[in-house]
């Protein structure tokens, strides 16, 4: 079987994104071959597309969540049955790669996909869902959080984790994302110069732990600025920051942790926004969409 996969031989803008097919492997033991129906991205793909983020030589590839259905399975022998079988539809995060038309994936990678809900959501929960869950696991029992960026997808999710643990939390986001991000439950504030005085007015009590989603130096000096100290402090966003007291949170797979959101989000619990999908053909314009920042929720390719 043929899969086309999107690859970047080189670094930069979108341009260098292109299409190769390439004709897949056998299929080994433990993994599951998915048709792609959608797969999120993530600000992260982006970045390492530019070359910002390097963790892998080139050519790379790309995508970390995905929604489909089960065309092969080889799964390891053991006792009882199941739960899949061909043309189960299914979500979770990757093996090597999402952004293609066809990817082998680990079979306890898996989740069964909810029957209401759309592909696009679907394709993009594993990714931002474990993330969130992973940095509150980190955060542990806190009763306020700053949130630095959270009109974005593990902002969006983070904030209404918290809500539901009952920590009482105030966000940033840019002016035009304050009622989407007072409609998640936190407390909005506008990012910016100012930014320290705004948020003593609304949470004039430091903060147990901050998170930032967008790793800038406001969002540092902000954290700095307000959060108790030896309280936690993490940054999701894998840049090099001026305060080593800035933990870099790496997301943890887990299973049980990404079933919670979807379970949530399929019965309405947490909000979920899909911002905008691109057919699979138009990667290069996503992506250049998601490298100018300011999103709202998730970014999606459908195939």
């Amino acid at each position: 079987m043929q899969s086309t996969v999107m690859i970047a031989k080189t670094y930069g803008q979108a341009e260098v994104l292109e299409f190769a097919n390439v004709e897949l492997p056998p299929l080994s033991v433990g993994m599951a071959r998915i048709k792609l129906h959608a797969a999120g991205i993530n600000p992260i793909d982006a970045r390492r597309m530019t070359g910002e983020f390097r963790h892998a030589s080139t050519p790379q590839t790309f995508g970390t969540e995905f929604a489909g259905e089960i065309v092969e399975i080889n799964a390891p022998a053991a006792t009882g049955a199941s739960p899949w079988s061909l043309g189960s539809a299914v979500l979770g995060s990757g093996g090597a790669f999402t952004h293609a038309s066809v990817i082998d994936v680990p079979v306890g990678n898996l989740l069964a996909k909810p029957a209401s809900m759309s592909w696009e959501v679907a394709g993009s929960l594993a990714g931002v869902a474990q993330t969130a869950m992973t940095i509150l696991d980190e955060i542990g029992d806190v009763r306020s959080l700053l949130v630095h960026g959270a009109s974005g997808g593990v902002g969006s999710i983070t904030v209404q984790l918290a809500k539901e643990r009952g920590i009482n939390v105030v966000a940033t986001a840019s002016a035009g994302n304050q009622e989407y991000v007072r409609s998640l439950g936190a407390t909005a504030v506008v990012y910016g110069e100012g930014l320290v005085e705004r948020l003593k007015a609304v949470h004039p009590q430091p903060f147990d732990a901050s998170i930032d989603m967008a790793g800038n130096e406001d969002a540092t000096q902000a954290s700095l600025a307000t959060v108790v100290p030896g309280g936690f402090m993490g940054t999701i966003a894998g840049r090099k920051l001026s305060s080593p007291l800035i933990k870099a949170v790496w997301v943890q797979r887990n299973p049980a942790n990404l079933q919670h959101v979807v379970d949530g989000v399929a019965d309405g619990r947490f909000s979920w926004v899909v911002s905008k999908a691109y057919p699979f053909a138009d990667a290069r314009e996503a992506f250049t969409n998601i490298l100018e920042g300011h999103s709202r929720g998730k970014t999606v390719l459908t195939f």
